[in-house]
């Protein structure tokens, strides 16, 4: 019988443990959180050490060392993402191993993951305080593919110009990857001068999901040797209320354009309106029976895709659609008509009862998965909230219409970016 228990959550000196004991699962997944302000001079640092600390370390100094290490562990997987939460930059590095009970001799396991973990994180390849030279060349050179992979990418392209002139005045606008342009000057010696810092003064999440007791984790946490710190709370970004729309266009030789939304709505994860806002995003444009789906794309036939999606963190929404460039004005009035309706309450219960069984079962299906556990306990531990699964799925069933439609009241447009290959390049309007 599967069950899920109570989570355990401690302060043990730098880390915030985080056990999510179930026995869903036949691996435990171990997973760190480092989380600093999100700032241009260090987002791309952090982006090339998370892609250092997968590839090797100072005992394993070859990817091929690292990953027959890793296979000595039954099959054992470690990966690292960035990613931002509102002004926050977080560093995650995973661990996924089998859960010992399985195996033959499986006793000592999380102990040799623990160790594991030690040597990624305290003894990476680093020689006379500067990173493996080659290995630094190689990430530095994967990391510009990547960035650089956005500009063919031009959904990606145009929600990044939108997000980059929304947010021009707030840290936000940066990148959890980093900046193209900072990457040539970043040398082995700064980077590893920087990981330094960052061991130092990161805020600390560990979370452990699996079958592991507490007493068989809390020594490994213990003897983890991080510098003592005290846990540092994310502020919630200043609410923003636009006296103005920002309209930016942009041209490139491409066959379709692309229209991008920015909506303020200064509602977090956590609030008392979150859920309404998530109900008032999936009736909008979230889902297939959406407005904007429905009418811009189905009815009106204007659009290749259309759909609206919610930043939790920052509050705001994005409404993104792929048009051809003469149907510009007609799609951004119907987009336009589609959150005044909303505002109006213009929705039937048969699709508010839709939209509700929708993301029940999308967030179902995120929760189904060790990862996902782990990324909602994170929330609210950022949040200090109290949105796990079951409360979440009693929230969705109990908002009201009402709920829904002041929720919708909060939408208020920021900016708007068209790319297209129309002749009045980088022309700039206030509406």
């Amino acid at each position: 019988m599967t069950t899920q228990k109570q989570e355990y959550k401690e302060q043990i000196g730098a880390v915030q443990l985080t056990l999510i004991p179930s026995d869903k699962y036949k691996s435990n997944k171990i997973v760190f959180k480092f989380r600093a302000p999100l700032d241009r001079a260090t987002s791309t640092k952090r982006a090339l050490l998370a892609a250092l600390l997968e590839t090797n370390t100072k005992k394993y100094p070859t990817q091929t060392a690292f990953r027959k290490e890793l296979a000595s562990l039954y099959g054992a997987n470690f990966y690292t993402s960035v990613d931002k939460k509102g002004d926050e930059h977080v560093l995650t590095a995973v661990l996924d191993m089998v859960d010992g009970q399985f195996v033959p001799d499986g006793d000592g396991l999380l102990g040799q993951a623990f160790t594991l973990l030690q040597e990624i994180l305290f003894q990476p390849n680093v020689t006379d305080g500067a990173f493996h030279e080659a290995t630094v060349a190689r990430e530095k050179e994967n990391l510009a593919q990547r960035l650089e992979s956005v500009y063919d990418d031009k959904i990606r392209y145009a929600n990044k110009r939108l997000t980059e002139i929304m947010f021009a005045n707030e840290n936000f606008k940066y990148g959890a990857a980093g900046v193209l342009e900072d990457i040539p000057a970043i040398t082995g010696a700064d980077l590893f001068a920087y990981y330094q810092q960052l061991l130092a003064e990161d805020t600390i999440d560990l979370f452990i999901c699996g079958d592991v007791a507490k007493k068989d984790v809390i020594a490994h946490v213990k003897a983890l040797p991080f510098t003592d710190r005290a846990y540092r709370p994310i502020e919630a970004p200043a609410p923003v209320h636009p006296i103005e729309v920002n309209t930016v266009k942009e041209n490139q030789p491409i066959n379709q354009g692309k229209l991008v939304l920015g909506y303020r709505t200064n509602i977090l994860f956590g609030d008392d309106a979150y859920v309404p806002l998530q109900l008032a995003n999936g009736l909008l444009g979230g889902f297939s029976n959406s407005k904007i789906f429905i009418n811009v794309r189905e009815k009106a036939s204007l659009a290749y895709y259309a759909h609206s999606r919610l930043d939790s963190f920052q509050g705001f929404m994005l409404i993104s659609a792929g048009i051809d460039e003469k149907n510009y004005e007609q799609a951004l009035a119907i987009i336009e008509e589609q959150v005044t309706a909303m505002q109006a309450g213009d929705f039937s219960e048969e699709e508010f009862a839709q939209t509700k069984a929708m993301l029940t079962n999308q967030l179902l299906e995120a929760n189904d998965q060790a990862q996902g556990l782990i990324e909602l306990a994170y929330n609210n531990t950022l949040k200090q909230a109290n949105l796990d699964l079951p409360n979440w799925l009693k929230r969705i069933s109990e908002v009201t219409k009402e709920e829904v439609v002041k929720a919708a009241a909060s939408f208020e447009l920021d900016t708007i970016y068209f790319l297209s290959k129309g002749a009045d390049s980088n022309a700039e309007t206030k509406l």
